[in-house]
């Protein structure tokens, strides 16, 4: 009997039988925090992807998301299956049909066709797919924050969680920050105001999608998607767009939502996003100073 990588003979129970032995995809970040595994088996194509919990006890990002939306990974996992179905309940894009999952150790969803996104064949019709797709997520306002499954936050908790996780993520690289732009950032927690939350990925990057005839076409990375405010994403989304593409993607995303004025948030925003080292980005400087694509 051919068996699953690393799971359990218990895990592997009632899972759809191998065809033949998973074969390892390889990763596009070292620091990634799972291992993917192509899994042909007598239900169809699917994807396994295993925790790497060396890279997650690393990893500045899911340190913050755990500090800030108390998303609990990789134990969520448990849960993950109702992240799956709410975001192919909303987006248009395909999104891997859901098979199994284990908190801490795995999920297993059906193959998606598609092509990895290059970046630097990115067309206007790509911008257009990832402003409609975003757009309709921002349709769905709360006013709590948190989990995807269960937002349990209000608007009064976010300043207050926001500061404590930037604090926290300092003290895990203090040489690297100028205190004065802590205290600047700080202040301006002070005075932010949130009323509406969305359902948002941090860790918002092309590598989460896959691409078919210039437009997005599939979703396949979902583990970080929670409800906060649509600023956060939108100041990360400066860093992934230049200007005309961000001129091409508001315009899309006008047919679903209004553009959100950034100006009060960027500071601590880029502040967290670098903390959490979203995009690699080593030097807070030209992090800190990178073009305003926004409002």
């Amino acid at each position: 009997m051919v068996k699953y990588p690393s799971l359990s003979d218990q895990q592997q129970h009632g899972l759809p039988a191998l065809k033949k032995p998973a074969s390892r995809i390889p990763a596009q970040f070292t620091d990634s925090s799972h291992q993917l595994w192509f899994c042909e088996t007598v239900d169809g194509p699917m994807v396994l992807k295993l925790c790497d919990h060396a890279n997650i006890q690393q990893s500045s990002f899911w340190r913050g998301m755990n500090s800030l939306f108390n998303l609990n990974f990789p134990a969520s996992l448990g849960d993950i299956s109702h992240v799956y179905y709410y975001i192919s309940n909303i987006s248009f894009l395909n999104i891997p049909p859901f098979i199994a999952a284990a908190e801490r150790e795995y999920v297993l969803t059906r193959w998606l066709s598609g092509n990895d996104v290059d970046v630097s064949v990115i067309t206007d019709s790509t911008i257009n797919s990832l402003a409609k797709h975003l757009g309709l997520l921002h349709q769905l306002q709360r006013q709590q924050w948190g989990c995807l499954q269960q937002p349990e936050y209000t608007e009064k908790d976010w300043p207050l969680r926001l500061k404590t996780t930037l604090q926290f993520l300092m003290r895990q690289q203090a040489d690297n920050i100028d205190p004065a732009v802590l205290h600047q950032a700080l202040g301006q927690i002070e005075k932010l105001s949130e009323k509406l939350f969305v359902p948002i990925m941090p860790d918002l990057r092309w590598d989460q999608f896959l691409i078919q005839q210039d437009n997005l076409s599939a979703l396949v990375d979902l583990d970080a998607i929670v409800y906060g405010p649509k600023t956060l994403e939108f100041v990360l989304l400066e860093y992934l767009l230049d200007q005309k593409q961000a001129e091409i993607f508001a315009v899309e995303y006008m047919n679903h939502q209004t553009i959100p004025d950034l100006t009060a948030v960027r500071l601590p925003y880029r502040l967290l996003l670098f903390l959490m080292n979203v995009l690699g980005e080593m030097d807070l400087d030209s992090w800190l100073n990178h073009p305003k694509r926004f409002n």
